[in-house]
């Protein structure tokens, strides 16, 4: 088997061309420089690729599209260079199509998705009959061994060949100058692959800016969620500074974020949004609690980070994810790590205790700590929470995202106020 390497920004399924072909110095040039560029690798005289690599180091990303005879998308390789030598397998996904013309990931294909992580955990979910029937999930019992593999030189791609066709190393490879080139700028304008992007923080302090406008929560005749009241929720006591978020009716807290606060008492705010609706022909005023968030210095926020556990690690982070606390209660809460035994695991936390607002203040005469508790938003689900820092990189505060208000802010650039 021999198989022909073209280099350039992207693979075009529908013309079958690659997109921005470029050389193999320039190529070599962007691997380096951990730029991103495009591999599409194909078997001798066969217009669809066999597989199509998308490498991009300064990301630490190496993601493996593999083809069939139709050009349709069968199996997807996520892998992350965790390590200078080794790429760690974070996600594989394979469809199956039983004719051949069932489009690419069409509803009924059938898929299977296994997540992976360094500390040897895995899931994997099952879809037989693809979206229209039930779906499997179980863990992903992968030996660590095989979650790993050596982090490629640049050209030795026969591995890759091997990956997606079971085993099979080709003969040969050759580089072959692609016969119907595409302008660069279209190539820009036209390539539909990025590395992977975790979730950004949104709009964090507009949250807790009364009278911001964000977009409805949904289509059709309600308003714009607009930022309403920002309740003071008392002082977090912290006697370690380790701060811990969680559902308070969890049976145990988990771990406190990696990084600390000097000890001591620091203002806690609730933030709440509301939007006008209406509901069988009556008007409605409806107020959801978007955020909360607890104040560490008074000095602006030039920064922010995603709040990380002990052993997460957000280089293994694909589109949209982030690492956050659950929630099944309808409740989260803020606690220090030294006060979080006393506290956490005592039931409904908020039965006949919480305020108006559904606060809830708790104290531990032991440590000296005490717990906030507070709605989450919607209810149930997993937040992140997002850590502010000043442009000394001195922790200035700490906010749990609802996910309810929108990426956008309406208005643009300049916020709307009533």
């Amino acid at each position: 088997m021999i198989i022909d390497v073209t280099y350039g920004e992207d693979w075009d399924a529908a013309s079958r061309t690659v997109l921005g072909p470029m050389s193999r110095q320039r190529a070599a040039a962007r691997d380096t420089a951990g730029e991103p560029y495009a591999v599409v690798l194909r078997g001798e005289g066969r217009p669809q690729p066999v597989a199509v690599l998308h490498i991009a180091w300064a990301h630490g990303y190496f993601g493996v599209w593999a083809y069939d005879d139709q050009g349709r998308r069968t199996r997807e390789f996520d892998l992350r260079r965790l390590e200078p030598e080794r790429l760690f397998l974070r996600h594989v996904a394979r469809w199956r199509y039983d004719t051949q013309d069932m489009p690419e990931f069409a509803g009924q294909a059938g898929r299977v998705r296994v997540d992976l992580y360094p500390d040897g955990r895995g899931r994997k979910v099952s879809e037989p009959r693809g979206s229209g029937g039930g779906s499997r999930h179980t863990m992903a019992n992968m030996p660590q061994e095989e979650r790993w593999v050596p982090a490629p030189e640049f050209g030795a791609w026969e591995w890759t060949v091997a990956l997606v066709t079971g085993g099979q190393f080709p003969d040969a490879l050759r580089e072959a100058p692609e016969t119907n080139p595409t302008p660069l700028a279209t190539a820009l304008s036209t390539a539909n692959w990025q590395p992977p992007t975790p979730m950004r923080p949104r709009h964090l302090d507009e949250m807790f800016t009364p009278g911001t406008r964000f977009p409805p929560p949904y289509d059709g005749d309600a308003g714009p969620y607009i930022v309403q009241r920002i309740i003071e929720a008392g002082p977090l006591r912290l006697p370690t500074g380790q701060v811990i978020a969680c559902d308070p009716s969890w049976i145990t807290p988990g771990k406190p974020f990696t990084v600390a606060v000097p000890p001591g008492d620091y203002r806690t705010q609730i933030a709440t949004a509301a939007y006008a609706g209406e509901y069988e022909g009556t008007p409605t005023h409806i107020e959801d609690h978007t955020a909360a968030r607890v104040l560490i210095s008074e000095k602006p926020t030039a920064a922010w980070e995603l709040a990380l556990r002990p052993g997460e690690d957000p280089r293994t982070l694909r589109n949209d994810e982030f690492y956050g606390f659950g929630v099944d209660s309808g409740t989260g809460c803020f606690v220090d790590a030294a006060t979080a035994p006393q506290l956490i695991g005592r039931g409904n936390t908020l039965t006949g205790e919480a305020d108006p607002d559904g606060i809830l203040v708790r104290e531990d005469p032991e440590s000296g700590g005490n717990l906030i508790a507070y709605p989450s938003g919607m209810g149930d689900g997993t937040y992140p929470v997002w850590i502010g820092r000043d442009a000394d990189g001195e922790v200035t505060c700490f906010v749990a995202d609802m996910l309810i208000l929108g990426d956008l802010i309406l208005g643009g650039e300049e916020l709307l106020r009533d």
